[in-house]
This record gives C-alpha cells, structure tokens and sequence, in this order.
C-alpha cells in the first residue's frame, strides 16, 4: 500500500505557485509601484465625501488595500515574490554550488582544509548570522552610489558567504562517510583518480542529500531575510531622506514590507499579516519540500539520508 507523501506534495505545490507568481505575478498586478492612491473619496449617508489617506482598507479598487505610501498591497505581494523568493534560490545556490568544492577538499584532506572548514563553520554558527549581515550591510545600504541591483547583489554574496562554510562542513560529512566505506576504500586500492571517484561514485550517492540540502538553504535564507526586514536592512538597500522616513528602494519585497509597516500594525494589522503570510507560505513551502524530497528517498531506497 503506497502512502502519500503529503510533505512533497504540498511542497510541490507551493514551490510551482511560487514559481508562478516569480514568472506572471508582475503582469497579474493591478497597479505598479510609481501608482499611489494617497487619498479615497467615501460617499457618507448624508451626502457628504470623506477624504480617507492611506493606508486604506480593502475595496473595489484596492482588494487587499493599501499601505501608508498608498501602494496597492495585492500588487506588492504579487510583484515582490520576484526578488524576495529569487534572492533566497541564489544565495542558497551560491552556498551549495562553492561549498561543495569546498567539501570535497575538506573530506580530501582533513588535517588542513578539512580543519579549516570546521573552525570557519564553527566561527560563523556561533555568531548569529543576522548580525554578522547587519553590521556589514549597514556600512552601504544607505549609499547613492550603489544602484540597488548593485547592494541586492552584494547582499546575495554576503549572505551567502555567512553560511558557506556551515554548508561546506555539513557536506563534508557525508563526503567523509561516503570516502571512509570499504567501497570506495576499494577503489583507491586498484588506483582509481579522485576526479573518477567524486563524478561516478560521490556524487551519484550525494545527488538527493546536495538537493535536500539547497531547498533547506532557501528556506532558511527566507527567514533570515525575514530578520533583517524586521531590523530595517532591506534587500536592495533604503533610501534615507533629511527629515524624513527610511524608504525601501524595492517596496514591493516581502521581508522588507514587513518591517517597513510592522509600527503600523495596531491601526492596520493586515497590512503587515499579508506579508508575514506571503513569506510564511514560502519558508513553509521550501521545508516541507526538502522533508519530503528526503522521505521519497528513504522509502524508495531505505537509506537515510
């Protein structure tokens, strides 16, 4: 009797309707981000208009409302899955893409790079990686100098390099066990090469477990962006006007929009739920996909990963 897997499934799920929102969200969108509706006319009983300034509740016009800048928020959620979920997919290929070199040589020689790679992890889990982002960020978020293509891509490879070597010596593990099996002792016993046994024996063994391991990164690279939107360090950097508020250079990014409107919350509480669920959906989606991308493994072969 085959069981369902409902991790992978409703991973799958979410993971395809993320991808579609990336692909047709901002063509779905009602409005673009230069579009404000500062102000609402609202016919009263008495045949006088009241003038409502944003942020305004849900309506015809506005589904799901709008924010204190007047941006529509159903345009936000559908524009920002591009940059919010693709920054999350880069950084966590950046990790596994350079970490796994980084294994392979680790598990290759223990006593040097090896010994580096668990020192490096260490250094970097114990120290929380929000603020090893935010004391680095801060330096240049501000800055007019760095277009905001510029500081996200900048922010991609910090981020991605606060978790490189924890990812690196979590594959290096595995790389380890998987070189210490008689097997593959056997096989440098009648003189196979090394690059002969990474491409036909580690990574064949490694494939699914390298897989888990880069839908886990995504999710946790959600969440840490979820942090630091929290704290103000917003993806692609803030605009800082004399006087006046910090502005998001891309307003509609999820983890941002939270922590720009969280002050909001008790006047307006949706606007900062819509968000916090948007990015909820997606950290959940990335999770259960990984568990069950593993389980589908361990039932087919009986092989925990």
């Amino acid at each position: 009797m085959n069981v369902i897997n409902k991790s992978l499934l409703f991973g799958l799920l979410g993971s395809i309707l993320l991808l579609l929102t990336i692909v047709f969200g901002p063509s779905l969108a009602p409005y673009s981000m230069d579009e404000l509706h500062l102000f609402k006319k609202i016919p009263q009983a008495d045949g006088t208009v009241k003038i409502e300034p944003a942020p305004q509740a849900p309506d015809g016009t506005n589904l799901l409302g709008t924010d204190q800048n007047g941006r529509d928020v159903l345009s936000k959620i559908l524009r920002g899955a591009r940059i919010t979920v693709t920054f999350a997919v880069l950084v966590a290929l950046l990790r596994v893409v350079v970490g796994l070199p980084l294994a392979y040589l680790g598990a290759s020689f223990p006593r040097t790079v090896g010994w580096l790679n668990e020192k490096l992890s260490l250094a970097f889990t114990t120290i929380p990686a929000v603020l090893i982002v935010f004391l680095v960020v801060i330096v240049f978020i501000f800055s007019d100098a760095i277009s905001p293509t510029q500081i996200l891509l900048l922010m991609s490879l910090l981020i991605a390099l606060v978790g490189l070597f924890p990812t690196a010596y979590v594959i290096q593990g595995k790389m380890d066990s998987i070189l210490k099996s008689p097997f593959m002792e056997g096989q440098r016993a009648i003189g196979t090469g090394r690059w002969r046994i990474l491409r036909k024996h580690i990574m064949p063994h490694l494939s699914t477990y390298v897989m888990v391991l880069l839908v886990s990164e995504i999710a946790q690279t959600l969440w840490l962006a979820g942090q630091l939107g929290v704290m103000s360090v917003f993806l692609g950097g803030s605009i800082l006007e004399q006087g006046g508020p910090i502005n998001m250079r891309y307003p509609e990014e999820w983890a941002g929009s939270i922590g720009y409107s969280y002050q909001a919350f008790r006047s307006h509480p949706m606007m900062v739920l819509y968000p916090v669920f948007a990015l909820s959906f997606a950290i959940l989606s990335f999770h259960t996909l990984a568990d069950g991308i593993r389980k589908h493994h361990e039932r087919k072969w009986g092989i925990s990963l």
